[in-house]
């Protein structure tokens, strides 16, 4: 892929990401379809726009740390994970072949989505996230905690201004872009996977 198509995929992700934020406010779902939709304005079509209607009930309830509970992983690093793990292709009849095919997706999420996430956020989780960007954690079971991340986020620019200021759903969206296309431009074969873990 040109570099210009590579741009205009990861500005897609920037712009889907902020604009689904505000349609969904789920970052799973919004992630995911926002990483779809980027790489299909370029051509790439990963999966139908049937099978992603299918998917999305799926994501809806990995958000806000897994059943929006704060605890789990952040649900963007999820949908982005998900996104990437479908362009790593391991199917079931690979995994009965040989089952160390999954480090081939272990890899493809850990080294991208995975390390981008441990650098900017020093976690996975849905707290790590929020307690790196505003120095504190919301219970977004409490009505007024809720309102109040809705007013941070709005006030530091994540949904009018995605390209500029980090907003989690638009950032991991483009960083997940970033990591299919280097994925299906060069993907890792199960014999380099097995020599890199030493699984022979």
């Amino acid at each position: 892929m040109d570099e210009g198509s590579r741009k205009r995929a990861v500005e897609k992700a920037y712009d889907l990401g902020a604009q689904y934020v505000t349609t969904w406010w789920g970052c799973a779902q919004s992630t995911f379809c926002a990483t779809i939709g980027a790489l299909r304005s370029v051509g790439i079509e990963l999966i139908t726009p049937e099978l992603e209607e299918e998917i999305f009930p799926g994501l809806v309830g990995l958000s806000g740390g897994c059943g929006n509970m704060n605890v789990g992983s952040c649900g963007a690093i999820t949908g982005a994970s998900f996104a990437v793990s479908l362009a790593a292709g391991i199917k079931r009849s690979d995994q009965l072949r040989d089952k160390d095919h999954r480090w081939i997706a272990f890899d493809a999420v850990a080294e991208t989505i995975g390390q981008r996430f441990l650098e900017a956020y020093g976690g996975l989780r849905c707290r790590d996230v929020t307690w790196s960007r505003f120095g504190k954690q919301y219970d977004s079971w409490d009505p007024a905690a809720k309102e109040e991340f809705g007013k941070d986020e709005l006030a530091r620019g994540c949904v009018t201004n995605a390209r500029d200021y980090p907003c989690t759903i638009p950032r991991t969206a483009a960083w997940a872009v970033e990591a299919i296309l280097h994925i299906l431009e060069r993907p890792k074969t199960l014999e380099q996977i097995k020599r890199d873990h030493q699984l022979e």
